[in-house]
């Protein structure tokens, strides 16, 4: 077979012989990376003895042995995804001009199967022995996952507007709807898009997942509107939620007052009074009540929420009878003469009056805000304006105090306790989708569905409970020291403070001051 000298040096030989290359050494001295550079101006070799080629190089002189192969002019590679095809072209730029390169390339592809992607831009910017990108697939478009929008509840937080004349406490405490309103939708999932890979082979897509809306069917009715899902209220009620199920509460509206007409009022549900609470007469609720007279309430008998939260717009004027409980938070635009009992924050726009409050806080959220005569009676802090008067009305500020050792120690349990029941929602929630997007899968196994949401909605409840506590813990840990009693403006003489039991005395007028408790001591900043 006749040998075709390829390269030839004082060093070495390269020669072709058949479809095999080989090497010989006269003598030492030749670098790898010359070598290096000889090969790549030979790109018709495809290395296939890197022994050889050291040997020759290191223990010249050597006799002419194979190292290489000849190597196809067109190499085609697929990723391993099958979404990518490359195209190596071993050549030199003169063999790349003309279409009889393209048309070879073409056939490589069509040899290989790749039919899908080719780029055509590709084609005609080729370039000698490197990788092109030569066909690339589609690859598929994940489905969208179902949009589930809900009623909002609107955020309690007292407005205060004070324009000079009329002092305005504002809120807004019961979400109401008459029946029919708009509760919720879900936009269904869709299927999302296949793709392809250079093959031609098609690749299916990921489908979104439909999760469920939750509601209490007693109250809430589904009605499919295309590709919505859409909720609407049964009767007119208050908008409540139980974890993330959606439902309408009963709800008595007293359009005028509660007096001689109505007698004492005692419901289960939400109660709004449009006008007032006439004296000697009492209202209870198992949830929120808000009485929204402008004029607030006199000497009534008893207000009680045993589950909820209690808005008076008016205030009260309680002529030393009027009692006042809450489960919640307490929500007041002034109040005189009355004794308020709330297991969490009362919030009193204006002022305080000869009145004795419990609870867990006590903030006056104007800056006109003033405790004067009475007795405040908080577990963590109160925040006011004004302790006192200029008469110097003897007036008593106590804060039980906390161990904030406790509350941090508190704070991480719940905040272990929601990641845990996090990631058992997590599994709930995936379960849940799979059975939605199974529709006949649902229906015959309804009783499982059914105690997959019920438990799911179990845990989400336990969650919010959770998450409300820990902001709550959050806010009380923000307190200076281990009890506080803020004044953001002045105190005057005959006040007492006391903090976890510790008294203080003011004698003479301070400014702008808070008390906190620390290290056994009150102290001041």
């Amino acid at each position: 077979m006749e040998n075709t000298i390829i390269y030839s040096s004082p060093y070495i030989e390269i020669t072709k012989s058949g479809d095999g290359f080989y090497i010989q050494s006269f003598k030492k001295g030749l670098g790898v990376g010359e070598f290096n550079n000889i090969l790549y101006s030979l790109p018709e070799i495809q290395v296939s003895n890197f022994v050889v080629i050291k040997e020759a190089l290191v223990f010249a002189p050597q006799e002419p042995r194979r190292f290489g192969s000849v190597k196809e002019k067109i190499k085609v590679e697929v990723s391993g995804d099958k979404l990518k095809a490359y195209v190596t072209i071993f050549a030199d730029k003169c063999e790349l001009a003309g279409p009889e390169i393209i048309r070879k390339i073409v056939e490589k592809l069509n040899e290989k199967g790749i039919v899908y992607g080719i780029k055509k831009d590709a084609l005609l910017n080729l370039v000698p022995n490197q990788p092109i990108l030569m066909a690339e697939g589609l690859l598929p478009v994940p489905g969208m996952d179902s949009l589930n929008k809900l009623y909002q509840l609107r955020e309690v937080k007292p407005e205060i507007k004070e324009d000079g004349n009329v002092d305005h406490y504002e809120l807004s405490l019961i979400n109401m709807v008459k029946e029919g309103d708009w509760l919720g939708e879900r936009v269904a999932a869709n299927e999302g898009k296949e793709g392809r890979n250079v093959f031609g082979d098609t690749l299916k897509a990921m489908p979104g997942k439909n999760y469920p809306l939750l509601y209490d069917k007693s109250s809430v009715r589904e009605v499919s509107e295309g590709n919505k899902t859409v909720l609407y209220a049964k009767r007119s009620g208050a908008v409540f939620f139980q974890g993330e199920s959606i439902g309408v509460s009963n709800h008595l509206e007293i359009k005028e007052n509660v007096g001689v007409k109505t007698g004492n009022v005692n419901f289960d549900g939400y109660i709004t009074v449009k006008g007032t609470v006439e004296d000697n007469f009492s209202i209870a609720s198992t949830k929120d009540i808000e009485i929204l007279s402008e004029y607030g309430v006199g000497n009534v008998k008893e207000i009680k929420s045993h589950e909820g939260n209690i808005y008076i717009k008016g205030g009260i004027v309680g002529k030393g009878k009027t009692v006042i409980r809450c489960k919640k938070n307490l929500y007041i635009k002034y109040v005189a003469d009355a004794d308020i009992y709330c297991d969490e924050s009362v919030h009193v726009g204006f002022y305080c009056l000869n009145s004795n409050i419990t609870a867990k806080e006590v903030i006056l959220d104007s800056m006109k805000g003033q405790i004067m005569g009475g007795s405040i009676n908080a577990e963590v802090r109160v925040v006011t304006a004004i302790v006192g008067s200029a008469s110097e009305k003897r007036t008593i500020i106590k804060v039980k105090g906390f161990d904030r050792s406790s509350y941090k120690d508190r704070l991480d349990e719940i905040s272990q306790n929601i990641e845990d029941i996090k990631a058992e929602i997590n599994k709930y929630k995936q379960q849940m989708s799979i059975f939605s997007n199974t529709f006949d899968s649902r229906q015959n196994r309804k009783a499982e569905y059914d105690k997959l949401t019920s438990r799911y909605n179990e845990l989400k409840t336990v969650l919010l409970d959770y998450e409300d506590s820990k902001k709550k813990m959050i806010s009380y840990l923000k307190t200076k020291g281990e009890g506080e009693i803020s004044i953001l403006k002045r105190a005057f003489p005959n006040s007492m403070l006391e903090i976890k039991g510790i008294q203080k005395e003011i004698q003479k007028p301070v400014i702008r001051v808070s008390y906190y408790y620390n290290e056994g001591t009150i102290k001041e900043m």
